[in-house]
């Protein structure tokens, strides 16, 4: 994308990515936090947000999702990227649902409608995933979507109109393309 994609203003309401991602986290956690590197900047609409610094010894969203698990070991996480603009409330609380039926389930997260496989950064880690997130880190082993797979994660149905809610946002094209979805919402 070239920018933090975390201050990029999607929607019309003018929030941040970050900003809209921690409020609709809020209507489900009582706390909520912002996973960066050691060095990166809080991005626009998060100021005030309580920070976790990712894991210097891991990689991508492994590295924040162990910051979490070293915070707080015994909490489940519902995890959302900033660079998912598209996600909503209606989705966030299916998958709190599936959770909160079978609570002792390590992953559950939205199957990707392009391909099927796991959305590892829409989803919720039970507190049974930090030490499996931890065994594989320690191999060498970084992707959350790896291993959501090879753990056999339940994955949530994502149809309907929920079917464009896990557009990822990487590139300017892709921008203006989620630009245009959510100004028709």
């Amino acid at each position: 994308m070239g920018r933090d994609k975390a201050s990029l203003v999607v929607g019309q309401g003018g929030l941040s990515q970050a900003g809209r991602a921690l409020g609709l986290l809020r209507q489900f956690c009582p706390r909520t936090y912002l996973s960066r590197r050691e060095g990166q900047d809080i991005p626009v609409g998060a100021e005030g947000a309580l920070v976790l610094r990712d894991e210097p010894d891991s990689e991508g969203p492994l590295a924040g999702l162990l910051a979490a698990f070293r915070a707080e070991p015994e909490a489940a996480w519902l995890v959302l990227a900033c660079d998912l603009p598209l996600v909503h409330a209606g989705l966030l609380a299916r998958l709190v649902s599936v959770h909160e039926r079978e609570s002792d389930l390590p992953f559950v997260a939205c199957a990707n409608p392009r391909d099927g496989l796991p959305e590892p950064l829409c989803a919720i880690y039970g507190s049974l995933a930090g030490p499996i997130l931890a065994r594989y880190a320690a191999r060498g082993e970084f992707s959350p979507r790896r291993i959501m797979i090879e753990e056999k994660a339940v994955l949530l149905d994502v149809i309907g109109e929920d079917v464009e809610a896990l557009t990822n946002v990487n590139t300017p094209q892709d921008l203006a393309a989620a630009r245009a979805m959510a100004n028709q919402r």
